[in-house]
């Protein structure tokens, strides 16, 4: 038996792992001037009355982490405006923000991040604003969850049963 595959895997597995890996959360984005704003609720449809909900925000300057920001939160009402909820400024060493959030209602919610940038002219003494609209439901299970946790694994067991079954046969 040949050892090449075995060998190609290791170099690709060594160059891999020589890279520098930077994590970003993926989802609705602005753009403000030189800057990014990432929105990644988790999950992607929150659900009202559960309190594992992420807000997850990413605050990048020309498609790059940034340090040492203060970052706050305000969760208004879409259709009506009032604010339900702030959450006041934090110091953020790292600017890839996850904020833990339980909304009380179903509906339709908007999600702003004020960022004060240390070093930043404009947006040291004035924050800048991006908001970014959500919807909360109250289904039991959201389709994204549903998606990783149930179809995919149970998709997984019934085709390794069914290859395992067909080896079965052959010999």
């Amino acid at each position: 038996m040949s050892k090449l595959p075995f060998i190609i895997l290791a170099i690709i597995f060594v160059v891999i792992q020589t890279e520098v890996a930077y994590g970003h959360f993926f989802g609705a984005t602005k753009n403000i001037d030189n800057y990014q704003v990432i929105f990644s609720p988790s999950p992607s449809t929150p659900i009202a009355g559960d309190n594992s909900t992420s807000l997850n925000f990413s605050v990048l300057e020309n498609n790059a982490n940034i340090y040492n920001i203060y970052a706050a939160l305000v969760v208004t009402e879409k259709q009506s405006a009032d604010i339900i909820d702030q959450v006041p400024y934090k110091f953020e060493e790292f600017s890839d923000i996850t904020i833990p959030y339980t909304f009380n209602d179903t509906g339709t919610y908007v999600v702003t991040l004020q960022t004060r940038i240390v070093g930043d002219e404009k947006y040291q003494d004035s924050p800048m604003v991006a908001s970014f609209d959500i919807s909360v439901g109250n289904q039991l299970i959201p389709f994204d969850e549903l998606m990783l946790f149930y179809v995919t694994p149970a998709t997984a067991a019934i085709a390794g049963i069914a290859i395992y079954l067909h080896s079965k046969k052959k010999l």
